[in-house]
């Protein structure tokens, strides 16, 4: 007879089973071999947080957000981007922002509403300013581009009746 295992018995078999189990040879164990892991590089997600109106689009009024994901200005962004609602389209980090950077352009106008680059920690500028007068700076810009434009579409304007009165002489 063979040896009887702990574990043949403790399964309620009689000694005659034990026995014929021992006699089997054990199955042989799986041996691991090491495989190549060939990671796949990941599609690039769109860090691009955008929301877009069908009016805002048909006025061409964006607002562009660079926002560094470390310094926490993400959640600044996503406060403006809140305020502006509606009244134009809002893209959040377009093109990978630098760290440290927080910058609110409205398209059409030169300069940008903030311009924080190469903060360091803990951010002091950044804590320091008021998002809702941020806000209140964003909606004035994109009315002082709305008010551009409907003073260029009257001189438009004017300029085709003018033209059809030249015309009829």
């Amino acid at each position: 007879m063979g040896r009887v295992l702990r574990s043949a018995t403790k399964k309620n078999t009689t000694a005659g089973e034990a026995a014929v189990a021992a006699a089997e040879p054990p199955a042989k164990k799986a041996t691991v071999t090491k495989k190549k892991i060939v990671k796949k590089p990941a599609a690039k997600k769109d860090t691009a947080d955008t929301t877009t109106d069908t009016t805002a689009t048909t006025s061409g009024k964006t607002v562009t957000i660079e926002a560094c994901k470390t310094c926490g200005s993400v959640s600044r962004a996503t406060k403006i981007q809140k305020a502006v609602d509606t009244k134009a389209s809002v893209v959040i980090n377009a093109e990978t922002p630098g760290k440290g950077n927080f910058v609110v352009r409205v398209s059409g106008v030169e300069e940008p509403v903030v311009e924080l680059l190469g903060m360091k920690r803990p951010f002091a500028e950044l804590k320091a300013l008021v998002m809702e007068d941020v806000c209140e700076n964003v909606l004035k810009a994109l009315e002082e581009k709305e008010e551009e434009k409907k003073e260029e579409e009257k001189k438009e304007e004017d300029k085709k009746e003018e033209d059809k009165k030249e015309e009829e002489k």
